[in-house]
């Protein structure tokens, strides 16, 4: 694995291990639940972005 990808795919991986814990905290109905959920959605979008970028960069 190059370098250059570690970064967003360990951020998306992360933001995915988060979301996971948010949808369980959104079945429990516990507040905060929903924005912890909104953010890690905001993150894994921005690291998938961050990839295509890094993605085309190479071409």
């Amino acid at each position: 694995m190059f370098s250059n990808y570690r970064y967003p795919l360990v951020l998306f991986i992360a933001s995915f291990a988060f979301m996971m814990a948010a949808m369980l905290l959104k079945i429990m109905n516990w507040p905060g639940s929903s924005l912890l959920f909104g953010s890690m959605l905001m993150v894994q979008a921005f690291s998938i972005i961050w990839l295509m970028v890094v993605l085309l960069k190479k071409r």
